[in-house]
């Protein structure tokens, strides 16, 4: 037997994007100023800069957070 069900939450795209907008800006690493956070669907796409290893990771992390996200593509440069 199969289970193929799939549970997915009640939010919108735009709760999405400003849950994750709303993570960046209360990161003390982040700069969320220099951050884009593009959605399509449940995929959030992150743009911009970053001045470190560690805000990349964490500015991922902050995405994966949002409720509704099911997959994140980081295209965040560093620019120290």
């Amino acid at each position: 037997m199969t289970n193929n069900i799939e549970v997915k939450p009640a939010v919108t795209p735009t709760e999405i994007k400003s849950k994750i907008e709303d993570a960046l800006k209360r990161s003390a690493e982040l700069d969320a100023r220099r951050i884009t956070v593009d959605l399509d669907g449940g995929t959030v796409r992150l743009y911009g800069s970053v001045r470190s290893w560690a805000e990349k990771e964490e500015a991922e992390r902050a995405a994966w957070s949002a409720p509704g996200t099911t997959r994140v593509e980081n295209h965040l440069t560093i620019a120290p």
